[in-house]
C-alpha cells in the first residue's frame, strides 16, 4: 500500500476515535476545494481528509490520547515515558505535562481535562524540588524552561479562562490560583537576577538560593545565553501587569537591555550569543536564529506586539535584525534554488547551515510583516516556512530533520558521502550522522500557522496534515507519543522513549489551531482576521510565547 493509500485510512481512523472522545461537533463542516499547488513534483495533498472538523476533532483525539497516557502512568511526575509505560522528571517534578498542556485543553474545550489539572496546580510546592517523593528530579532548575513551561502556562492558562473561554465549567477560585502560583514561582525563582549586571544565571538551587556551577567559567564567573536572558521579558511583565507588582518586569527587562543596548553587534540587531553575567558584554561573535539563540528575536517581535507604545525599541531592534538577516543570512542551496534560508554565522561569515528549533523564523517575519507593516518581510517569512516544509517532505519518516546543513564543503567529507544523492533532490542533509533523530518538533508547523493564518492558503494546512498524519504514523506508541531514532528510515527506526511536555503545549496546539474551521476560531488566534482567515485585517489580541502560551496583550490598540 502507498503513503497515500496508508494517509487516507489513517485520516478515516483518527476521525472514528474521535468520534468516541468527549469532542465538539457542533457547527458546520467546512469541505476544503482544490487549490493550485496542492499536487507538485515531490508531494500530492489531493488524497488527505477534506473536512476541516474531522481534521480538527482527530488532533483532539491524538491530545486525548496523549493526556490519558500521562495521567495514567506518570501523573504528578513530569513525563510519560511511552514505550516502557513509565515516567521520568525532567522539569523540577512539579507535573510540567500538566502545567504545560493546560491551556492547549482550554483551547480545545476539553473541560474535564481542564479540571483535573485545575485540580491539581493548587497542590504543586513551587518553593521546592522533592527528590524524594519525585524519583529522578534534579536538584538544578533551569530558569528558561521554567519560565516558558510553568510560568508561560500559568499565565496563559489564566488569560484564556478569565477571557475568552470564561464559559467553561469550572472552579473560579482555582482560575484565581493560577496567578497565585505564578507569584509564589517567580518569587522562587527570582534570586536568580541577583548579579551584579542584572542577567540572571539561568541553573540556580532554589533549596538554598544558590547558583548551579554550570556556565561558570575559570574566573570564577558565569556567561548566559542570549536565548536564556532573552526568552523571560513576556512572561514576568506579563505578571507584574497582572499581579500589579512592577518587580517581576522590571528584572526581566534590565537582563534583556544588554540585548536591545548590546555591547557589540555583528550586523545591526544580530549579535553573539553568549553573554558574561558579571559586566553584560557579548563574549563571541556566533549566532543567528538557531539553538541558544532563537527565542531572544522572537520575544523582540512579540513584545512589540505585547504593546507597540511601551515597547517601540523592542520593534526597532527586531526590525534592525530582520533587516541584517536578509542583507547578510540568505542562501539557496546550490541543488534547489527555489529554496531561501536564513543560515547561522561566524563573525562576519554567514554559514549554510540551520536547524529545526530555527523554523520558526518563518512565523516571526509573518509576524513582523503585519505588526510593523513591513509587507515585503511577509515572502520572507513564506520562503522560510517553506524551506522547512521541504525538510518534512523529503525525510522518508515524514519528519525533518535536527539539523539541516547545505554546506557543499562539508558535503565533500567522507562520512557524508551516504548523502549525497539525497542533497541533490532535497538540498539539504544532515551533517552529523549521530544526529539523525528527531520528532515531536513544533517550530515548522508554528510557522505554518502564522502563513495560514495571514494568507489563508490551504496549501499550509495540508502541509500540517501530512505531519500529523506522519505523527501518528510513526511517534504514536504505547500510550502516547515519542520522538523516533531515524528520520531517514519510514518506520523511524525506534523511539527515544520520551513524551516531551510540549507535544501537548505546542505542538498539538499549533496543529489543532491551523486546522480548526472557522466557527472555532477567536481572539485567541494568532493574527486573528475578523472578517475570515486570508481575509486581512489581522490583530494580534494574544501574544505566544516560545512554548505556544497565549498571552493577553496590553496595548491600548491591538496591532
Amino acid at each position: 500500500m502507498g503513503l497515500l493509500s496508508k494517509a487516507v485510512l489513517l485520516c478515516t481512523a483518527l476521525a472514528g476515535l474521535a468520534s468516541t472522545a468527549r469532542i465538539p461537533h457542533d457547527g458546520p463542516s467546512y469541505t476544503n476545494v482544490t487549490y493550485p499547488g496542492q499536487k507538485g513534483d515531490d508531494y500530492d495533498y489531493t488524497g488527505f481528509e477534506q473536512n476541516q472538523t474531522k481534521r480538527a476533532d482527530a488532533v483532539i483525539e491524538m491530545f486525548r490520547f496523549a493526556w490519558n497516557g500521562y495521567y495514567s502512568i506518570a501523573f504528578p511526575n513530569d513525563d510519560l515515558l511511552p514505550v516502557t509505560s513509565n515516567y521520568s522528571n525532567s522539569r523540577n517534578g512539579w507535573g510540567v505535562t500538566a502545567v504545560d498542556g493546560l491551556d492547549t485543553a482550554i483551547i480545545m474545550e476539553q473541560t474535564d481535562i481542564v479540571n483535573q489539572i485545575l485540580d491539581f496546580i493548587p497542590t504543586i510546592d513551587f518553593t521546592k524540588v522533592d527528590t524524594a517523593a519525585r524519583r529522578g528530579a534534579s536538584l538544578s532548575v533551569s530558569l528558561f524552561e521554567t519560565n516558558i513551561r510553568y510560568v508561560g502556562g500559568l499565565l496563559a492558562a489564566y488569560d484564556l479562562l478569565k477571557g475568552p473561554f470564561s464559559h467553561l465549567a469550572v472552579d473560579a477560585d482555582k482560575v484565581d490560583a493560577l496567578l497565585t502560583q505564578c507569584v509564589t514561582l517567580a518569587d522562587t525563582l527570582k534570586f536568580a537576577f541577583n548579579t551584579t549586571s542584572g542577567i540572571p544565571v539561568n541553573n540556580i538551587f532554589i533549596h538554598n538560593a544558590t547558583f548551579a556551577p554550570r556556565y561558570r567559567m575559570a574566573d570564577g564567573t558565569w556567561s548566559a545565553g542570549l536565548a536564556e536572558l532573552g526568552s523571560l521579558v513576556i512572561e514576568w511583565q506579563r505578571l507584574s501587569d497582572l499581579s500589579g507588582n512592577p518587580e517581576y518586569g522590571a528584572l526581566a527587562q534590565k537582563a534583556m537591555n544588554y540585548f536591545l543596548q548590546p555591547s557589540a553587534e555583528v550586523w545591526p540587531g544580530l549579535t553573539g550569543g553568549n553573554f558574561s553575567v558579571e559586566t553584560g558584554e557579548i563574549l563571541d561573535a556566533y549566532g543567528g536564529w538557531t539553538s541558544g539563540n532563537d527565542s531572544a528575536y522572537e520575544y523582540l517581535i512579540k513584545m512589540y506586539v505585547y504593546d507597540p507604545d511601551a515597547y517601540a525599541l523592542y520593534g526597532e531592534r527586531f526590525a534592525a535584525a530582520a533587516d541584517s538577516t536578509i542583507a547578510h543570512l540568505l542562501s539557496s542551496p546550490s541543488t534547489r534554488p527555489d529554496l531561501t534560508m536564513a543560515g547561522s554565522f561566524a563573525g562576519r561569515a554567514a554559514q549554510n547551515y540551520s536547524e529545526e528549533l530555527a523554523c520558526f523564523i518563518g512565523g516571526s517575519f509573518i509576524l513582523g510583516s503585519t505588526a510593523m507593516d513591513r509587507p515585503d518581510w511577509l515572502q520572507h517569512g513564506l520562503d522560510f516556512a517553506e524551506f522547512c516544509a521541504n525538510g518534512y517532505r523529503y525525510a522518508p519518516v515524514g519528519i525533518g530533520p535536527t539539523l539541516y546543513s547545505w554546506n557543499l564543503t562539508e558535503l565533500a567529507y567522507p562520512q557524508f558521502a551516504n548523502q549525497t544523492d539525497f542533497y541533490e533532490k532535497s538540498g539539504w542533509f544532515v551533517d552529523d550522522n549521530n544526529a539523525f533523530l528527531n520528532g515531536q518538533a513544533p517550530e515548522a508547523v508554528e510557522s505554518w500557522y502564522y502563513a495560514y493564518q495571514v494568507t489563508g492558503n490551504q496549501y499550509w494546512r495540508d502541509v500540517a496534515w501530512a505531519y500529523t498524519l506522519a505523527e501518528n504514523k510513526t511517534e504514536r506508541v504505547g500510550q502516547g507519543f515519542s520522538g523516533v531514532l531515524n528520520i531517514f528510515e519510514e518506520d523511524g527506526g525506534g523511539w527515544d522513549n520520551m513524551m516531551h511536555s510540549f507535544t501537548l503545549a505546542e505542538v498539538l496546539k499549533y496543529q489543532y489551531l491551523i486546522q480548526a474551521p472557522e466557527e472555532r476560531k477567536g481572539i485567541w488566534d494568532v493574527e486573528y482576521a475578523e472578517g475570515g482567515v486570508g481575509k486581512g485585517g489581522n490583530v494580534n489580541y494574544f501574544v505566544y510565547n516560545t512554548e505556544a502560551h497565549p498571552v493577553r496583550v496590553v496595548a491600548k490598540n491591538p496591532i
